[in-house]
């Protein structure tokens, strides 16, 4: 599933206008994104691993009190670990610090963790949950590519979805096997990823 400013803003529970922001500001911006439509609301796509890092993000600042200065700060560490940090690393907020190096963090005398550890797996399942709330999808669709006049400007999509075929191809041109598209478009299938391929080679 493809996820438009709005529904990450209703899944993540993070304002349009915070995403917006931190989009601008080059924090956080989404997975897919077209610079020559952007006055499309699918024009900028984000992925089910961008909401859970959101979503991630919306607990470290709502809840954690964690500055945006703090994130900045950290985010270029956290990149060195891992591609997505705020969705792939166990995190802890220690003083409302990021604490990411797990083994080294302040622990009293009987060894638990000083501060909030950030449980990414029950935050996957909620995403999960609230955004498969959102649409399903018709099964006919599957493995087919189709143009509407309403969506993405007529731009080849995944039929049921607006999954923009060129989101799909990016990753496939970047050496992403099925299952980590899949991970990243949850509702996608190796049906949609063999009719990208093949809309590959047509238009080559």
């Amino acid at each position: 599933m493809a996820f438009s400013v709005d529904h990450a803003a209703r899944v993540t529970k993070l304002s349009k206008s915070r995403l917006t922001r931190w989009d601008k500001l080059g924090f956080f911006s989404p997975e897919y994104s077209d610079e020559a439509d952007s006055g499309n609301p699918y024009g900028r796509v984000y992925s089910f691993n961008d909401l859970v890092g959101l979503r991630t993000l919306a607990l470290l600042t709502d809840k954690y009190g964690v500055s945006l200065t703090e994130l900045k700060k950290v985010a270029p560490e956290l990149e060195k670990r891992a591609a997505r940090p705020w969705s792939d690393l166990e995190l802890a907020v220690v003083k409302r610090k990021v604490v990411f190096d797990l083994d080294t963090a302040p622990r009293d005398a009987d060894g638990q963790l000083i501060g909030k550890f950030i449980p990414l797996g029950p935050i996957a399942t909620e995403v999960a949950a609230d955004a498969g709330s959102l649409r399903s999808r018709d099964s006919a669709k599957v493995g087919l590519i189709e143009r509407l006049p309403f969506v993405s400007h007529k731009r080849p999509v995944l039929a049921g979805t607006r999954i923009p075929a060129v989101a799909v191809e990016s990753f496939l041109n970047e050496g992403y096997s099925n299952a980590a598209i899949i991970a990243e478009y949850p509702s996608l299938t190796r049906d949609d990823i063999a009719a990208v391929r093949n809309y590959m080679k047509v238009a080559a």
